[in-house]
């Protein structure tokens, strides 16, 4: 039992670097202990390995993810994503709106994850700084907002269970806000953020959900930091890709 759960222990440690080098990296080794929660000692120890088997690579003292990791992930089998069967609707709805657009699924109970992004250079910031494969809390971020309001009963218990970290001084805090906010956004089917969790930054979400209601993602538009209101033509065009997305992965499944 010792032994499994040493070997436990060490899979997620290696876990949180390769996820922390793919959402954030290159990171120097005091930067990735500190991202990652790991301390230096094991981090250099872990990332000498990882070098040696080219999962991460070191260039000018600084790891990045190694070649050997896209070269396991072509060996894996390969089925319908969401991010392959949603990139044509989200491609629609950029060439209509000329603004961000991303497709987020869950990522555990408390977080979501990026699998796709379209967003044209140039644009503000703020507006596409979560970038594919980047986390974050479900909690403070429209597609996370959009994901929680449709998960089970449990999702909603697992995020409040732990206190609610205020990135921004506009960070939505406390079980009984979410709750209402979640209310809020089963009745009108979309979420909005401002603020919560990067200043300058404004965003709408809508869920993907199957024929039986199950949450499976979220569409999420970047507004900038400008925007006080959810245009009504763009929600109804999210909706509806939402809804062209759910019947694709349908088929695809």
């Amino acid at each position: 039992m010792q032994n499994d759960l040493a070997v436990e222990s060490v899979i997620d440690k290696v876990r949180r670097l390769v996820e922390t080098l793919g959402a954030r990296g290159p990171l120097g080794l005091t930067s990735l202990a500190r991202e990652s929660g790991i301390s230096k000692t094991t981090v250099y120890r872990l990332c000498s390995e990882l070098v040696e088997w080219g999962l991460v690579n070191r260039v000018d003292g600084q790891y990045q993810l190694g070649i050997r990791l896209a070269e396991l992930g072509e060996m894996a089998p390969k089925s319908a994503t969401l991010a392959d069967v949603g990139h044509p609707y989200i491609a629609e709805l950029f060439a209509t709106f000329r603004t961000t657009v991303n497709l987020t699924v869950p990522h555990g109970r408390r977080s979501v994850r990026c699998v796709d992004k379209i967003w044209a250079p140039g644009q503000d910031h703020s507006s596409y700084w979560m970038g594919v494969g980047t986390r974050a809390p479900m909690h403070c971020t429209a597609a996370g907002k959009a994901i929680l309001a449709f998960s089970p009963a449990e999702v909603f218990a697992a995020v409040v269970a732990q206190p609610l970290v205020a990135l921004t001084p506009f960070t939505i805090g406390g079980p009984e806000k979410l709750l209402r906010e979640m209310e809020e956004i089963r009745r009108t089917g979309i979420s909005w953020v401002r603020n919560e969790i990067r200043m300058d930054s404004c965003a709408i979400a809508v869920p993907i959900l199957t024929e039986g209601g199950r949450v499976i993602g979220a569409i999420a538009v970047g507004l900038g930091s400008q925007h006080t209101g959810v245009p009504p033509e763009m929600k109804a065009a999210m909706v509806t890709q939402a809804r062209r997305i759910a019947m694709a992965m349908s088929r695809a499944s």
